[in-house]
């Protein structure tokens, strides 16, 4: 069960953009973790939001976090071995998979399911969903990523095509916005930790709050986002569908102009 990282604040990031010696405090004290597959169905049901605990001591039985090479996964801990522990879904019918302890973040201690939160212990309380649920669900995804395959299909050859890709590119150039994007997950975090100054010595706090640098531009056509300019150095990071096509070079001609304007 991958999940995900948001703010009890505002902005949502992937867990990957806080460094690792980050993530367990974050988890613990700064973020939510929202449940993104229905691999503990029925404890645990996609969209379900999870509350962190310190990792030790572990329990069989325990509900952990653990980092995988594809992101934050919470599985039930089904026995430790020396460095190790035997994690397994609920809903898996594969064999347990081996998970080092360094990796583990944190054991799960409450579940909030709508309005309603309650401690691991009380997890039977929590009314699950139907197993319909799962059952639309995936034909929902199933349809979104046809859906969004067949665009892909259709809208590069056109974006490639002598004449239809310039009109086209012009088009979104013209009409596409830009606008700041605000404060990065890991400055955020940073922030909310309270460090001593008068300990730190001047070349710390130089390292520490380093000068501004011009915020990023976030590249939009009307709730479509195309990408992400760079001022500073005027790079232009864009979707993959649209690179080497002529709406990247469109897009990169008027993010600078407007910027020199």
């Amino acid at each position: 069960m991958i999940v995900t990282l948001a703010p009890r604040a505002s902005v949502r990031f992937a867990a990957t953009a806080l460094p690792d010696s980050c993530q367990g405090p974050a988890l613990q004290h700064l973020m939510t973790l929202r449940v993104t597959s229905w691999s503990m169905y029925p404890a645990l049901c996609k969209g379900d939001s999870l509350e962190l605990g310190p990792p030790d001591p572990f329990h069989a039985g325990d509900l952990i976090v653990f980092r995988t090479p594809f992101g934050l996964m919470c599985h039930r801990l089904i026995a430790r071995q020396g460095d190790c522990v035997l994690t397994k879904g609920d809903a898996s019918s594969g064999l347990p998979e081996q998970v080092m302890i360094s990796d583990v973040l944190g054991i799960v201690t409450a579940v909030t399911r709508g309005s309603t939160r309650v401690p691991t212990a009380d997890l039977a309380a929590l009314a699950p969903l139907p197993p319909w649920a799962r059952v639309l669900d995936h034909l929902i995804v199933t349809c979104q990523e046809n859906s969004r395959r067949i665009v892909r299909r259709a809208i590069r050859p056109a974006l490639r095509h002598p004449r239809l890709g310039k009109f086209i590119a012009s088009q979104i150039a013209y009409y596409a916005t830009l606008t700041p994007i605000g404060i990065s997950p890991i400055q955020t975090f940073q922030d909310a930790v309270i460090l001593n100054a008068s300990t730190l010595s001047p070349d710390h706090e130089r390292q520490l709050n380093p000068p501004p640098l011009p915020p990023l531009l976030a590249l939009r056509l009307g709730p479509i986002p195309l990408g992400c300019f760079h001022p500073q150095s005027n790079r232009l990071d864009i979707r993959p569908l649209l690179a080497g096509t002529p709406v990247e070079s469109a897009l990169a001609r008027m993010a600078a102009g407007r910027q020199e304007g």
